[in-house]
């Protein structure tokens, strides 16, 4: 039996579906990025991590028992790397977020598009063309510019922490990991289950930790925290569903829009000042990220 071909004009169509997914999710961790700095003024991180983990543990299981849907899954071990890559690359962003400025932090986090570009061009042979690259590197540009990190527009290089440098390298490769894993789980595992197995390993691991700093929640904060919850498990949905229709290296580069997004709420929300760079790099990311929204290319087969 012939390999039955999708016409072209349905891939794109499911391709602009995908960065639809995409883009909400970058809104969907905005939003989260508030919420967190909102109830992080007193509650501990890993019990923000913790709670929002058991949240959308709750909300993937609904998902999956209402779609009759199996738990567990067949690859397993892959789900199970998928949820402890996760881990791993939130634990190593917040420290790098922690021990380095700020905007040092986001600039190298914002690397992994070019790592998930790499892995997916060897292990998904997802290559992009140059027209893409070219803005994927706007999109980074424009990061830089809107960021400003010491390293490169302060004079404060050289006091960086070398091992803090280190672990934020190590969140970005990770990260490009786990796009790489949802991007190979698409065939065979739904969105939710991929979810859900995220959520799990983020609890189980987070569980010890919260323990040693735990801080009994006011009311308005259980709020905020269960709201975290229920955007985390949306943003992962979205993400997830994005990543099975998109090729990975392209819809890391649409997360640039979170850091745009993100100067947007410092403003409205937190009366922080932005100079004239910041805005030149601001256009600079809406244009690339414009540009790889609306391109209406198809994935190529794969290899």
């Amino acid at each position: 039996m012939g390999v039955v071909e999708i016409p072209r004009d349905a891939e794109a169509a499911d391709t602009q579906r995908g960065v639809v997914h995409l883009v909400v999710a970058a809104i969907l961790f905005s939003g989260l990025s508030v919420l967190a700095k909102l109830v992080g003024a007193r509650v501990p991180l890993p019990e923000v991590i913790l709670v929002r983990s058991l949240v959308t543990v709750a909300f993937a299981l609904g998902t999956l028992a209402r779609g009759d849907i199996p738990v567990w899954g067949k690859r397993r071990t892959m789900l199970g790397l998928r949820g402890l890559f996760g881990f791993i690359a939130l634990a190593c962003y917040f420290y790098a977020l922690m021990h380095l400025p700020i905007a040092d932090a986001i600039v190298i986090h914002y690397i992994h598009p070019v790592f998930t570009l790499l892995l997916a061009t060897v292990v998904l042979g997802e290559a992009l063309d140059g027209r893409e690259t070219v803005f994927i590197v706007g999109c980074f540009v424009g990061v830089v510019l809107v960021t400003q990190p010491q390293a490169l527009f302060g004079a404060e290089a050289t006091s960086a922490d070398p091992f803090a440098l280190t672990v934020a390298v190590l969140g970005a490769l990770v990260s490009a990991g786990v796009y790489v894993l949802i991007r190979e789980l698409r065939a065979t595992e739904h969105p939710a289950r991929v979810v859900f197995y995220n959520a799990l390993v983020a609890s189980i691991l987070s569980a010890p930790w919260a323990a040693t700093t735990w801080v009994a929640p006011e009311p308005r904060e259980w709020t905020i925290l269960l709201a975290i919850g229920g955007c985390t498990f949306l943003h992962q949905q979205s993400m997830t569903y994005g990543l099975h229709l998109v090729r990975a290296g392209r819809a890391t580069a649409l997360g640039y829009v979170q850091v745009l997004l993100a100067m947007l709420a410092g403003i409205w929300l937190f009366g922080e000042e932005v100079d004239r760079v910041a805005w030149i790099g601001a256009v600079i990311l809406a244009v690339s990220a414009a540009w790889l929204a609306t391109d209406r290319k198809p994935i190529p087969p794969r290899a």
